[in-house]
């Protein structure tokens, strides 16, 4: 009989969330909590800490791993962040900072999904080493983008993944080619984006092999060799999920409350210091759109 199994508090049971209790609760060696804001007031310093430590008696924290999966995306999109900045910066940056400071004081492992939004343009695959520079600093970035990275200069440890456009395997509200489904104007960029499949597998490979996370490390977790817009709208055509009404226009056409982020990510230190490689985009999305066709 097991005496000891990993103990995990999953943060946010949005997007991200759900897909990662659902797997990690199938998982005879983990035991797995998930809590939301409608149950519970993580944004409350004094009641996240209660959650987290056990008393002065104990020596042994109440979980192993905290993933913070929730925060502020937008909705529709980033635009909701330049009218709502405060709340934006409160569940971005302020939150986690707190949340990844207790667990570093109670000796818990920290992650927390994050966002690759904080590059902007093309002139090379950014990594993990680069400067920002569509971040805190920089007076043309979104607020999204800005409080993303305002997080990343604060948090004292934990591994903050970046994520990008993420997408599954079936039409999710905020699967991004849920999204694209949805639209009928597109604009033609190439940007990198997350299978959340193998998300879920990568933080479920960490969780089994019990790695610790004391230092803070930032890692993109994004597809290799990304596509365009078109690329993918034409995938999904094929795949018989498409919109009759897609046009492809210019961003200026748009009426837009924040400038975006269009990047492609390198992905050489998830391979080099994980030991975990990613399939490429095309091949991600065509067994996300199969998988859809089954489901």
């Amino acid at each position: 009989m097991r005496t000891r199994w990993v103990k995990v508090l999953i943060i946010g049971k949005g997007y991200v969330g759900t897909y990662l209790y659902n797997k990690l609760k199938e998982i005879e060696s983990v035991r797995v909590e998930c809590i939301q804001s409608s149950e519970f007031d993580y944004t409350d310093p004094s009641l996240i800490e209660k959650k987290l430590y056990r008393g002065k008696y104990s020596s042994f924290p109440r979980y192993d791993y905290v993933i913070n999966c929730a925060g502020f995306t937008g909705r529709p999109n980033v635009d909701e962040g330049e009218l709502k900045k405060d709340l934006c910066y409160k569940l971005n940056t302020f939150v986690p900072l707190n949340i990844s400071n207790l667990c570093k004081i109670h000796n818990i492992n920290y992650i927390h999904i994050s966002s690759g939004c904080v590059y902007t343009g093309y002139q090379k695959a950014w990594t993990e080493d680069d400067e920002p520079n569509f971040g805190f600093y920089d007076e043309e970035s979104s607020t999204y983008s800005k409080s993303k990275h305002a997080f990343e200069i604060a948090c004292p440890q934990g591994l903050i993944l970046r994520v990008r456009m993420p997408f599954c395997d079936n039409l999710h509200e905020r699967n991004y080619m849920t999204k694209l489904k949805n639209y009928d104007r597109l604009i033609q960029y190439k940007n990198s984006k997350t299978y959340i499949t193998e998300l879920i597998k990568f933080i479920e490979k960490i969780v089994c092999e019990e790695r610790q996370l004391k230092e803070k490390d930032i890692v993109n977790f994004v597809n290799d060799r990304p596509l365009t817009t078109r690329e993918v709208t034409d995938l999904m055509t094929h795949y018989g999920i498409s919109n009759p009404n897609w046009e492809y226009i210019d961003i200026e056409e748009l009426d837009l409350k924040a400038n975006r982020s269009n990047c492609t990510l390198s992905t050489e230190k998830l391979k080099e210091k994980y030991d975990f490689e990613l399939m490429s985009e095309r091949v991600a999305i065509k067994l996300a759109l199969v998988n859809m066709n089954n489901a």
